[in-house]
Parts: C-alpha cells; structure tokens; sequence
C-alpha cells in the first residue's frame, strides 16, 4: 500500500500543478505556490510527531480507504467543473457565466494531504539530515516548480486545452486508483462456502418467471385484438 499512497501523492502534486498554471491571474497562480511553501514549513512540527509505520498502517484499514475515497471523490468533482469552467469563456452579461468564474479560481485541494504525506515520505527517506534541512529544500522545491511552471509552462504547452487534458486525465487515474484499492483491499474479500443447490427452487422460481412472461405477453394480444376490432 505505501507504493500505492505514494504514487497518489505524486499524481495529485502534479495534477494540481496543472491546475494552478489554469488559474486566471498571475499573482494568484504565484501566491498560492508561496501558500504551498509556508504549508510545508507549518506542517513540520507536525510531520515529527508522526511514526511512518504508524502512518501506513493508519492508511491502510478499509476505513481509511473509504474516507479517502470519498475526499478524492470530491475533489474529482470539482477539478471536473474547474475544468469546465476554464473550456468555456467568461462573459459577465451571463448569470450562469457569473457562477462558473467563480470555480475559475478553485484550485486542486487534494495537493496539501498530498504535500503532507510526501513530506512524511521524505522526513524518513533521509533519516541521517536534519529534518530542518529536508523541510526547507523540500518546500524550496516545491515553490520553485509552482512558480516557474505558472510564469513559463503556458508559453511551452501553447493551449489550454492541453493543460484541460492532462488534468482531467489525472483526476481520471487518481479516481480509478482509489477505487480500485478500496475494492481490493484484503478486508473487503467474501469469502463463500459450498451449499447445495436446491433445484426445486431454481425450477419452481423459472416456471414463476415464465409464467409471469407469458400472461403478459397474452395480456398484450388479447388488448391489441379488442382494439382492433373497436
């Protein structure tokens, strides 16, 4: 499950970095990168009272996996509608225009569990540096890319459908993968056990059925003959 949460982490990252360099205004797209550096450098102290094993296994339960599920869940909903927002173009004589210019400045949620967990990831990765030091070049790294990314990744991609693409191809794959950990997580397995058929049932349930079908079917002729001849 680590490579799982891991591989969760990184795709929420980055598709929340595709959607930040989606955000309208550029002081927006450079302060909410800024915001994710001060999150990382307050979350430290955090972070240290964490147990990795402790995390893994927290995350691991079935309940864990249906709580986070359903966060990723919504978060699929509203990068969805971000998404739709940012196809269509504003016009401020529309009231429906109106409503969906206020989902043109929603970022990815899901990247600040995400950072955390990465964060936790890298604390223990590099257990012989002092954590301070991880903090700082981690959330250096982190603000550098949002920043660059926001200034200089519209320029090299072109269009913004492309952008419009790749986030709704993530928000696809971080849904499915999800889902498909709850579904085949070991505690959600049925286990069956051999009984025997009872074929009188199964006969007795198939003449029902038949019988239903076919009184139906008599029914139909029956009222398509009396109007035919009214």
């Amino acid at each position: 499950m680590e490579n799982i949460f891991l591989l969760l982490a990184l795709f929420a990252t980055i598709k929340s970095l595709f959607m930040t360099v989606l955000l309208p205004n550029k002081w927006y797209r450079l302060g909410f990168g800024v915001l994710l550096g001060v999150f990382i450098f307050l979350s430290h102290d955090y972070v240290m009272d964490f147990n990795k094993l402790q995390v893994q296994h927290l995350l691991s339960t079935q309940s864990s996996l249906l709580d986070i599920s359903l966060i990723v869940m919504i978060d699929s909903l509203l990068s969805l509608y971000f998404c739709f927002a940012r196809i269509k173009n504003p016009d401020p004589d529309n009231k429906q225009k109106r409503y969906t210019k206020i989902l043109r400045y929603i970022p990815s949620l899901l990247v600040f569990p995400s950072l955390f967990y990465l964060h936790i990831h890298l604390l223990f990765s590099f257990a012989g540096i002092d954590f301070m030091y991880i903090t700082s070049g981690f959330a250096v790294f982190i603000v550098s890319v949002f920043i660059i990314s926001s200034l200089f990744m519209r320029r090299v991609f072109g269009e913004k459908e492309i952008l419009i693409e790749l986030s709704l191809l993530l928000t696809l794959m971080l849904f499915l993968i999800t889902v498909c950990s709850y579904v085949f997580h070991p505690s959600a397995t049925l286990y069956t056990y051999s009984m025997p058929v009872n074929w009188l049932e199964c006969i007795t349930t198939s003449g029902l059925l038949l019988v239903t079908m076919f009184a139906g079917y008599l029914f139909t002729y029956i009222k398509k003959i009396i109007k035919h001849k009214n």
